[in-house]
């Protein structure tokens, strides 16, 4: 009979082995991403398992990895060349999307375009190469793909969308003028957070985006069959945007960021009637609550089968992050070490598969692999530090219910920033 001692070593041998055992939905995907030839095929045999789906989020376990946005943008390429979908929708600003989906169908420089109308998160080479290839897909293709946003954390160009609506006479000129005044304010009270001397007034705050909401309500009550689809749903995040300090006004703080967020997306892929892809996070785009509310829980409530969840995760490497507490579109860059790998964490246990990069679905996969519970890493756009560290970890977490399936890269690198 085998010790203590000998029985643990026998248990951790064998959950090894579980862990490194092929499986019929594990797809290698190349060692090097300079080889197209072999990511493109890989892409593909991927694709095939959610091709069929209304949404497919695209996770990203930390938000300045250069392989989760390589692989992400040639995900979306071929879902756009071959399954039909339309909408690309950022972890970002609605009415910026916006703009920057005017930039995307002219011949605006998208290096300038990236800086002025999306999160600095996405300003990478990655992203703007994607872009490149969109506007050249959309040249010759009377179906265009739309590059959207359903974040809220900044208002003043969906103001300016509205504005943008001629003929509906002088009160509702005045009205959505006074609208842009508010949203510029709230945004300038964000971005204002990054400076250390700053101190928030949260009564002024509260008092404008009370004042904004309610003439976003009565602006959507007297106009909002009168403009066009854009306006429409740039007066909703506008909305959305001024509804948390409104909230705030009646002593309700609970307003949740992710449902707000599954709310708009709702409303974009309801409007436009087409297929969407959607980059975020990984703790946003996840079926259930993990460090923050989770919004896919809330599509998936919405959409069932047809919602998917792809995560992306990496064991070593480095990322890019700032130290700036409030991401805008000006943060500055610089490539941080990924943390050593946790003890018993999800890190540890899906490097250990006899591929170094690959992809899991879970659908239809509900063994023991990857049903047991273990914490895994999730990081921002902030570098991690003694004090931030406890908040980057989650409580243990079985990753098929989390998630729908996994792009796993063994190593990777930080973003390249524009």
């Amino acid at each position: 009979m085998l010790n203590n001692k000998y029985l643990t070593f026998a248990i951790l041998l064998f959950s090894s082995i579980a862990f490194s055992q092929n499986d019929k939905n594990v797809i290698q995907i190349p060692k090097q991403f300079s080889d197209h030839k072999n990511m493109t095929k890989a892409v593909k045999n991927i694709n095939t398992q959610f091709k069929d789906y209304t949404i497919v989020g695209l996770g990203e376990g930390t938000h300045g990895t250069k392989e989760f946005n390589e692989i992400r943008s040639e995900i979306s390429k071929q879902l756009i060349n071959k399954s039909d979908f339309r909408i690309i929708a950022f972890e970002s600003a609605y009415g910026d999307a916006s703009f920057l989906n005017d930039a995307v169908n002219s011949d605006e420089d998208l290096h300038v375009a990236l800086k002025k109308y999306i999160t600095s998160i996405w300003q990478t080479k990655e992203i703007y190469d994607l872009m490149m290839w969109i506007r050249e897909y959309n040249k010759s293709h009377k179906d265009k793909v739309i590059i959207s946003g359903f974040d809220t954390d900044v208002l003043t160009n969906s103001a300016e969308i509205l504005k943008k609506s001629n003929g509906l006479g002088k009160e509702y000129a005045e009205i959505t003028d006074e609208i842009r005044k508010k949203a510029a304010a709230q945004d300038e009270m964000w971005e204002k957070q990054n400076d250390p001397s700053f101190k928030l007034d949260m009564k002024a705050v509260i008092k404008n985006g009370t004042e904004g909401f309610l003439l976003a309500k009565k602006t959507d009550s007297l106009y909002g069959t009168k403009i066009d689809l854009n306006s429409k749903l740039a007066l909703y995040n506008l909305e959305q945007g001024f509804k948390i300090p409104y909230e705030a006004s009646k002593k309700n703080y609970d307003v949740s960021r992710d449902l707000i967020m599954a709310e708009m997306i709702q409303k974009i892929q309801f409007g436009y009637h087409k297929k969407m892809i959607l980059l975020a996070h990984n703790a946003h785009i996840a079926l259930k609550p993990i460090i923050v509310d989770g919004m896919g829980g809330y599509l998936k409530e919405k959409y069932g089968q047809q919602y998917y969840a792809l995560a992306t995760f990496t064991a070593s490497g480095n990322y890019s992050a700032t130290t700036d507490p409030r991401a805008i579109k000006n943060n500055k860059y610089t490539s941080y070490p990924l943390p050593k790998q946790m003890e018993n964490s999800w890190e540890e246990k899906l490097v250990n598969n006899k591929y170094e990069n690959y992809f899991v679905n879970f659908n239809g996969n509900s063994g023991n692999t990857y049903g047991e519970s273990f914490k895994m890493r999730f990081v921002g756009y902030g570098p991690i530090t003694p004090a931030t560290e406890k908040f980057t970890i989650t409580e243990p977490l079985k990753l098929n219910e989390s998630f729908n399936g996994v792009v796993f890269i063994k190593q990777t690198n930080a973003s390249e920033h524009l």
